[in-house]
This record gives structure tokens, C-alpha cells and sequence, in this order.
């Protein structure tokens, strides 16, 4: 077990705007074009993971329950599997572990459907033991489904990202 001073604990949270990794990138760009030119948001018919096949394996598509009280893997990227040790696809956030992974993810996403707004954060995963030095860059970012509310989640996911010199 790391004790809490050798523990990298930087973190930078923002939006879509602050992103700088590819893959984060590819998945901005890809879901800017499907906006309407009415404005809103993009919507998940629009869509079509084939067309990001580049990325497929970084992505993960969760659908919202219940206005954001839960949330289900719909998609979950290999890259995924493979950084955060566990197999996602079909899996309810309510059921993370460890918890404190749940929260932070729970609070993000809420704020995402909330806010009809993109996040993006960058650093180390600080909430899974074991896993404190892994470097990464993720963008959330909301689609409609058949209303005009958020019904689904897009995620890009860049581990192994390089920190700039003196983070954490």
C-alpha cells in the first residue's frame, strides 16, 4: 500500500475545451459535426461507433437511468477493461468498486446530465488502489436520446498520457 506522500494526487478537471490528447480529440471533433445546426446537443441516433473504430477501444456509451439517479454501460472499450481491471459492459455504476470510484464517477456524470455540458479531466486515477500511477485524459460528453434531455454518455478515455515535467 502507498502512503499518502509518494501517492501522485494532481488532477485538473475542466471541459471539452481543455482537452489535448488524440483520442479525446478524435471524439470532440466527431461529436461537434453531429451537432444540429439549430443548436443543442447531438443526438445518439446520430451516432454510429463504426465510425470511430480508430477509438472504439478507449470509448465507453452509458445510458442514463432515471434522470441521472444511475447510469449502465451500453459500450465498454477493451482499453477500458484492460487500465481499469474490471469488464464494464452491462455494469450500473451504483455497483463500482471501489466506492470511491463510484462517487467521483457519479458526481461527473450527474453534473454532465445536469448541465447539458462536456467534462474533461486529466492526472492520475487517485480512486482506484492499485491504479495511482496510471496517467490519463477523459471527456464526457452529453447526447440526447428521443427527447431533448441527456440520455446517453459518450466517453473518450487516453491512459498512459505524458504529464507535463513537475505534475503531481
Amino acid at each position: 500500500m502507498l502512503d499518502q506522500e509518494s501517492t501522485p494526487v494532481a488532477y485538473i478537471n475542466g471541459t471539452a475545451e481543455d482537452c489535448t490528447a488524440p483520442k479525446t480529440l478524435r471524439l470532440i471533433e466527431y461529436w461537434r459535426a453531429r451537432m444540429p445546426s439549430d443548436g443543442g446537443l447531438p443526438s445518439w441516433r446520430d451516432f454510429d461507433l463504426m465510425d470511430l473504430y480508430d477509438i472504439a477501444a478507449a470509448l465507453a456509451v452509458k445510458d442514463v437511468i432515471d434522470g441521472g439517479n444511475d447510469y449502465i454501460n451500453r459500450f465498454w472499450g477493451t482499453s477500458l477493461t484492460v487500465a481499469l481491471g474490471f469488464e464494464g459492459t452491462g455494469k450500473l455504476v451504483s455497483t463500482y468498486e471501489p466506492v470511491s470510484m463510484r462517487n467521483a464517477v457519479s458526481k461527473r456524470y450527474g453534473n454532465v446530465v445536469r448541465n447539458r455540458e462536456t467534462s474533461m479531466a486529466r492526472g492520475y486515477i487517485s480512486t482506484m488502489p492499485g491504479r495511482e500511477f496510471l496517467t490519463f485524459e477523459l471527456v464526457h460528453l452529453p447526447l440526447r436520446g428521443k427527447s431533448d434531455e441527456v440520455e446517453h454518455i459518450i466517453s473518450a478515455y487516453h491512459f498512459g498520457l505524458a504529464l507535463p515535467e513537475g505534475f503531481g
